[in-house]
């Protein structure tokens, strides 16, 4: 990291003075940024042609109001920036916790072979524990209404490239806290591509002299030599903005204020700020720190005078940024793009307002010099004059050239990503719900980039999260949730709390979920069901008609179709879903009707024929085996052997099986060990019956 030595030598009493001259340094470095920020900013108000000078810093209006024209301003831009963060959000991402690794060869026993039973248990434990710490992060995001912190973030970056929000944890209550800052209030070297680049990054914002003076952590013997500026910002261009905007702040006593710096410096431990680093350790900054090591500086001050200088335990700067596009961290703001054909726009549209006032009222001709004098009355409207009538001039159409042009801009606009149905403007042809649903996707198939960056930006959120959670939640803290419409709850306890429990025996719940920093995060998003509610519903619907059809064949056991009609219940809206579970679980076959029974038993036959379980063909089967099967056993038995052996006497005449009545086959049958059942012998009896009429009834030869 560049510059990372530069403040080892700096001690606490002068290190406010050195951040001072580094924070001027840079809003001088970024001034041509500044300027352009709040010419953003004046057009995202509304004040499309109000910009501020480059040579005197004022606000003025390049509005030739001598002229007589005054142009309108429409206010395309605003919706434009914030349609592009409506479909860009509409993705609804969320982070998800990917579960400990578990080797199986820590399962393994002295005789070599594997414990397989400890090994699944510790893999659905570390599955539980990942799924715990994910519902600990959503909750947080729930409760803190991070999501519209998210969105603020985008809104200010569209405008100004790049937004922070700043993750900390409040010394008192413990809770982590999320606030979010501009490009201005948070100063740093703009032309590094990433924060972990940077050597140090400074946050600015007004704050009254009585708040310094009320907080314990300050030095008094500092705050006394503190001057109150009464600005709104460090920056000479947003303090001149708050100023039109807000109005100046007032001189007295109790409302004087100063810009108060928080500044986040890395350093790298040697022998020249270690001793410091000891004195200075606000708990924990060393532990398990050596020489070569980083560590992170944190600083207050104001006007150069240093408040508090210490040592914290953050590994990274507690800051997550988001930008619409990689590169350096000040680029070109999604809103410039629009701005030049919103200009033209707004020309347009006021000749074109001009024009239709101007054609409604009329132009009259008169003759110079010729008095006349207009009366209205309920009847209508008098016109008297002297000499010479007044004519009305010809109305002329104003020509299809300014609406080609507009429909020319809005083509411009298009291709920088705000199509007509992120503006709620969709075609007039487009009716259907798939329809809309392929416009969406288009649209946001062109918001890729936009895309992984908010991914970037909310995986940072959360990795900045366990880290706060991991170092500073040293007590138990209950979490609860609403799952399937019943109330959840289990404890979390920070990684460092935790094993400080273990080590001194304090008791903690026995299914307390400890928070890690480190822990991987992934960021998952859900446009794949679609990006309308319509799209949601009609991809639900394919989903259940797919998984359906695995369950016919028992691929897909019965829970996994409850889940998914849990969610397919949702994406409609029903609200709670646990009625709707439970009469599926309740429902059983007496609840049908006789004429359903009757049709169940009617379709289970006709499977069982189309199966041939069942008919003909099947009995003939089961004659066919029986035969085969009474042979065999007088094999074995010998008996068939004795029949067929020469006898001395005259031969007689053999009898086959088939032959014999049913007591004898039944008989020979159990002698051979075989039970044939009476519906075998009486199938066997009626082909014999039928075979003899058969046999009678052929003629003889």
């Amino acid at each position: 990291m560049e510059n990372i030595q530069q403040f080892l030598g700096v001690n606490s009493d002068n290190i406010g003075q050195v951040i001072e001259q580094l924070v001027n340094q840079e809003v001088i470095k970024r001034r041509k940024y500044e300027r352009r920020w709040y010419d953003n900013q004046f057009f995202d108000d509304g004040y499309h042609f109000r910009v501020i000078s480059r040579k005197t810093g004022r606000v003025i209006d390049t509005i030739g109001k001598m002229t007589g024209y005054v142009e309108r301003a429409i206010p395309r831009a605003s919706q434009q920036i914030r349609g592009v963060s409506n479909l860009l959000w509409s993705a609804e991402p969320y982070p998800v916790v990917y579960p400990e690794r578990i080797t199986i060869e820590d399962f393994r026993l002295p005789n070599g072979q594997v414990d397989m039973q400890a090994y699944m248990q510790a893999v659905e434990k570390s599955k539980q524990v990942a799924r715990k710490q994910g519902k600990w992060l959503t909750t947080e995001w729930e409760e803190a209404d991070l999501s519209l912190k998210i969105i603020d973030m985008m809104i200010i970056a569209a405008k100004q490239s790049i937004s922070y929000l700043q993750v900390y944890s409040d010394p008192v209550t413990k809770q982590i806290k999320f606030d979010v800052f501009d490009a201005f209030d948070v100063i740093t070297e703009g032309d590094k591509r990433s924060l972990k680049d940077v050597p140090f990054i400074t946050k600015t914002k007004s704050t009254t002299i009585d708040a310094i003076q009320s907080n314990p952590m300050y030095k008094p013997e500092m705050i006394k030599k503190l001057q109150p500026d009464n600005k709104y910002a460090t920056s000479e261009i947003k303090d001149a903005y708050m100023r039109a905007r807000f109005g100046s702040k007032t001189g007295e006593k109790q409302y004087a204020s100063v810009i108060e710096k928080e500044t986040f410096i890395k350093e790298r431990l040697s022998d020249e700020n270690w001793k410091r680093a000891i004195k200075l350790d606000a708990g924990g900054a060393l532990e398990g720190k050596s020489k070569g090591d980083t560590i992170m500086r944190h600083v207050f001050s104001a006007g150069g005078i240093t408040l508090q200088d210490e040592y914290i335990n953050y590994d990274e700067y507690p800051f997550a940024y988001f930008r619409f596009e990689p590169g350096p961290l000040y680029q070109t703001p999604l809103i410039e793009r629009f701005i030049p054909q919103n200009k033209s726009l707004d020309v347009i549209m006021t000749r074109l307002e001009k024009w239709v006032n101007t054609m409604v009222v009329g132009i009259y001709q008169k003759r110079k010099g010729e008095n006349f004098q207009v009366s209205n009355f309920s009847g209508g409207q008098v016109v008297e004059y002297e000499t010479t009538p007044l004519t009305q001039m010809q109305n002329s159409t104003v020509g299809a050239t300014p609406f080609s042009v507009i429909q020319l801009l809005d083509k411009y606009i298009e291709e920088q990503g705000a199509s007509t149905s992120a503006l709620g403007q969709t075609p007039a042809g487009v009716k259907s719900g798939v329809a809309i649903e392929s416009l969406k996707a288009s649209e946001y198939a062109n918001l890729k980039i936009a895309t992984q960056m908010l991914k970037k930006t909310i995986k940072t959120i959360a990795d900045l999260m366990l880290e706060r959670a991991d170092k500073d939640f040293m007590e138990p803290k209950e979490v609860s949730y609403i799952e399937d419409s019943e109330p959840q709850f289990f404890d979390i306890i920070g990684n460092k709390g935790f094993e400080l429990s273990q080590t001194v025996g304090k008791a903690l719940p026995p299914t307390i979920i400890p928070i890690k920093k480190g822990t991987k995060v992934r960021i998952e998003i859900e446009p794949g069901l679609g990006l309308t509610m319509d799209g949601k519903r009609n991809s639900m619907q394919q989903i259940i008609e797919f998984m359906l059809k695995f369950s016919e064949v028992g691929a897909v056991n019965p829970e996994a179709i409850k889940v998914v009609m849990k969610k397919f219940l949702d994406t409609f809206g029903f609200g709670s879903t646990q009625e709707f579970m439970e009469a599926m679980e309740q429902g059983n076959v007496n609840d049908m009707t006789e004429e359903q029974i009757m049709k169940m038993k009617v379709a289970i036959v006709e499977a069982m024929k189309d199966a041939g379980v069942v008919g003909p063909e099947a009995d003939q089967k089961l004659v066919d085996s029986t035969k085969v099967g009474v042979v065999e056993a007088l094999k074995d038995t010998g008996m068939l052997d004795k029949q067929n052996a020469p006898q001395a006497k005259e031969p007689s005449k053999s009898i086959s099986f088939k032959d014999l009545p049913a007591e004898g086959q039944a008989q020979l049958a159990a002698q051979a060990g075989i039970q044939l059942s009476p519906e075998q012998i009486k199938v066997d009896q009626a082909k014999k019956q039928v075979q003899n009429i058969k046999n009678a009834n052929t003629p003889a030869v």
